[in-house]
């Protein structure tokens, strides 16, 4: 294994022990700072095209580097041209065709790698003060760098995604006025709302094992005056996975509750949905 591809896989290795739930930002600035230590870089930073007139420069070691702005069109251009790919600088080009010029001052080379980040996109910057010669083995080993970047800040972005998904359905389940509880048939997981959690008695909403669920949900039909017939009908509801029930009776002392339950099954979860009006 050559001293680079050592690199990539130290760069791999240390970026999957990173916590996906600190902030994206966060992240950058470690994987920054760990490829400049990595490839020995003169200067790590990242540039974020913040809007249509602003690219601004974050994460910077040196870091008095951070907070200068560049005009993004000539720098837009110039990822064009490029296809998007990683730019490998040997020579700096002179001020006049450099859109960089205002960061890589006294540079002698550079590498530009784009980052596709949310709701920005960026630049990974490095830059050496000595000539670089980039053997194919270096460039190997910033493919591998800029992959694995990829790849942690697309899960990030799914997970924030879901995160915001789920706790918008969340807030929208604990609103509604009727109890419902989910019973997953894995034995290992369940859910409940907040008017559930108050109708079980339960301490609060939310991740539920089935066991407690069921064991809330049987007190609950014992105490009802018609827990015989109750008995008869679940006997009926259960008899097969795909049985479901609406206006199910089940009268307490001071109050009916009209029960359904219904299967739920997709490629992901199987169980089973109650709610009580």
């Amino acid at each position: 294994m050559s001293n680079w591809e050592r690199k990539a896989l130290n760069f791999i290795n240390q970026t999957g022990r990173w916590d996906k739930d600190k902030h994206i930002s966060s992240f950058l600035a470690f994987s920054i700072s760990l490829v400049k230590s990595l490839t020995s870089a003169d200067i790590a930073l990242q540039l974020e095209f913040e809007d249509e007139d602003t690219a601004k420069v974050k994460c910077a070691s040196p870091v008095h580097l951070n907070g200068i702005v560049l005009n993004p069109d000539p720098i837009k251009k110039l990822l064009y041209a490029q296809g998007f790919k990683i730019i490998y600088w040997s020579k700096i080009p002179p001020p006049k065709e450099n859109a960089l010029s205002g960061i890589l001052q006294a540079l002698s080379s550079a590498v530009i790698i784009p980052v596709n980040t949310t709701p920005n996109n960026s630049l990974m910057i490095l830059g050496w003060s000595a000539p670089q010669t980039f053997m194919p083995e270096f460039q190997e080993c910033i493919e591998t760098i800029s992959l694995r970047l990829k790849e942690i800040l697309l899960q990030s972005e799914q997970q924030l995604y879901f995160q915001r998904i789920a706790a918008r359905f969340s807030a929208i389940l604990h609103t509604i006025p009727h109890a419902m509880v989910f019973i997953n048939n894995d034995g290992f997981s369940g859910w409940i709302n907040q008017e559930g959690a108050t109708l079980l008695g339960l301490s609060g909403p939310g991740e539920q094992l089935p066991a407690i669920l069921s064991d809330a949900m049987t007190q609950l039909r014992n105490s009802a005056t018609n827990s015989e017939d109750i008995y008869r009908e679940a006997v009926q509801l259960f008899s097969s996975p795909e049985n479901s029930i609406t206006n199910w009776r089940w009268q307490m002392e001071n109050k009916t509750l009209k029960v359904s339950c219904f299967p739920v099954n997709t490629q992901q979860i199987s169980g089973r949905l109650w709610i009580f009006e």
